[in-house]
C-alpha cells in the first residue's frame, strides 16, 4: 500500500536537503515546494521556491526566497515560510509563517544546554497573498518592520506555529498554535496550547490558552495540528515530552463549541483506551477524499522514548472520529530503521499533500544519517500511500 522513493537527492555530503513546505496555490493543478538546506541541527539556509502547473511532472526554475534570513547589528530574524493552505470552499489561499528574532545575538543561537534559548516566536497570516498580520491571542502591539527587537512586542503573543489550518462551515478556519504566558523565560518548557478561528467576518480571534504540568509534560505542549471531525468537533493533537514520572505521550484537546473554547487535556490513546508511547516529535492529520476517512501521521514506540529519540517507525492509521482515539489495528509502517542503519535516523520533520488527480497521500521526508554521523548526506524521499 506505500511505495517509497527518492524524491530530491542531496547534492554532496554534509548537507542535509529538506522540503519546508508543499501544498497547492489554487482550485486546479498549481503545486508549490519550498525547499531549504541544513548543516547543523536547526540551522536552515538557501531557501529557495519551484512551482508547477502540471502537478508536479515539470516544475518551473527554482526561485531564490530573499529575506528569509537576515541579519543587523541588533539582532538575526527569520520568517520561516509555512505550507500554502487552500481552501476548495471559499477559493481562499492561506499561508502561515512564522517569525523568529534574535534580539542582541546571531542567527541561529541556541543554549541547549538549558533549553533557554535567547529568541522569540510570532506566528503570521497572509490571506490570498496579501499583507501578513500577526496572529493575538492576548493584548500586546503590532509588529513593525522598522522596530522588529521591540521588547514590548517580543515578549507577548509569542507563538510557535500549528501544522496545518482546517475548515469549518461557512468560510470559518481554525488553526492551532503553541502559546507562551507573560512574564517567563522563553524556551522549550513553558508552551501550551490555543486555537485560532477565522470568524467569516475576517477576523481571528482566540479560544482560552491551555497549559500543561511539567510534571506531566517536560516542554509543554508543543508542534499542535488539528482536524473537524464529521461531528463538527474540532480535535486538536500535541507533542509531548517524558519526564521523570511520564512516559512520552501524546497529547489531545477538542473543541465541541465551534473553536470558542478547548476542552482539558487528555492523553491521545488508541481506541480501545490502551495507551502508547511516542517520542517528542511531529505529527499530522490529513483526511482522504476517497474513502473519507481522517488518518493521523506520528511515530509509536514499542519503549518509552527519552526526549525526540526514537523517532521509529513512522506509521499512518485512522482516527475513530466518535472516541477521538487511534484504531491500532489500522496501522501500516511508512518507514523504520532498516538492518545496518543508525539507531540516529529519524523519520520525521515530513509533508503531506494529497494528490488531486490519484487521490493518493504523499508524504515527503528527508531521510539520512544524523548530523554526527561521518560523511552523511540526506535526500528527500517520496512515500505513496493509497487509501482504499
Amino acid at each position: 500500500m506505500i511505495e517509497q522513493k527518492c524524491y530530491i537527492e542531496a547534492e554532496k555530503e554534509g548537507e542535509a536537503v529538506l522540503i519546508a513546505s508543499v501544498g497547492y496555490t489554487g482550485s486546479k493543478l498549481e503545486r508549490e515546494e519550498i525547499l531549504k538546506t541544513s548543516t547543523a541541527s536547526d540551522d536552515y539556509r538557501n531557501f529557495r521556491v519551484r512551482r508547477s502547473i502540471d502537478n508536479g511532472r515539470s516544475w518551473l526554475e527554482e526561485e531564490i526566497l530573499e529575506g528569509v534570513t537576515v541579519q543587523r547589528k541588533e539582532g538575526g530574524i527569520v520568517t520561516y515560510p509555512g505550507n500554502p493552505m487552500f481552501d476548495s470552499s471559499t477559493g481562499r489561499l492561506y499561508r502561515f509563517m512564522m517569525k523568529r528574532i534574535w534580539p542582541g545575538n546571531e542567527l541561529y543561537t541556541f543554549d541547549w544546554e538549558t533549553g533557554e534559548h535567547p529568541f522569540h516566536d510570532h506566528v503570521f497570516v497572509s490571506e490570498d497573498n496579501g499583507d501578513s498580520q500577526c496572529l493575538r491571542y492576548e493584548e500586546g502591539p503590532e509588529f513593525c518592520s522598522d522596530t522588529p527587537f521591540d521588547e514590548s512586542f517580543a515578549k507577548t503573543n509569542r507563538a510557535y506555529r500549528g501544522q496545518s489550518i482546517c475548515f469549518g462551515e461557512e468560510g470559518r478556519a481554525f488553526y492551532p498554535m503553541v502559546c507562551y504566558q507573560q512574564g517567563t523565560d522563553y524556551g522549550l518548557t513553558k508552551g501550551g496550547v490555543v486555537l485560532m478561528r477565522r470568524n467569516v467576518d475576517g477576523l481571528w480571534t482566540p479560544s482560552y490558552q491551555l497549559y500543561i504540568s511539567p510534571e506531566i509534560s517536560s516542554r509543554g505542549l508543543l508542534e499542535p495540528d488539528a482536524a473537524v471531525l464529521k461531528d463538527g468537533r474540532i480535535l486538536i493533537v500535541c507533542r509531548g515530552s517524558n519526564t521523570a514520572v511520564t512516559a512520552g505521550r501524546k497529547w489531545m484537546t477538542w473543541s465541541e463549541d465551534d473553536g470558542r473554547t478547548i476542552a482539558p487535556i487528555e492523553e491521545f490513546r488508541y481506541t480501545n483506551g490502551n495507551r502508547f508511547y511516542s517520542p517528542s516529535s511531529f505529527h499530522r492529520f490529513i483526511r482522504s477524499t476517497k474513502n473519507g476517512k481522517l488518518y493521523w501521521i506520528g511515530n509509536i514506540c514499542d519503549e518509552p522514548p527519552e526526549g525526540n529519540l526514537p523517532r521509529n517507525p513512522l506509521l499512518i492509521g485512522e482516527i475513530n472520529e466518535e472516541t477521538m482515539g487511534l484504531e491500532r489495528d489500522s496501522l501500516d509502517v511508512i518507514d523504520q530503521w532498516a538492518e545496518g542503519e543508525p539507531d540516529s535516523l529519524n523519520f520525521s520533520n515530513f509533508q503531506i499533500l494529497e494528490n488531486r488527480e490519484t487521490l493518493d497521500i504523499e508524504i515527503t521526508m528527508t531521510r539520512g544519517a544524523a548530523f554526527s554521523e561521518p560523511g552523511w548526506r540526506s535526500s528527500v524521499y517520496q512515500y505513496i500511500f493509497k487509501p482504499l
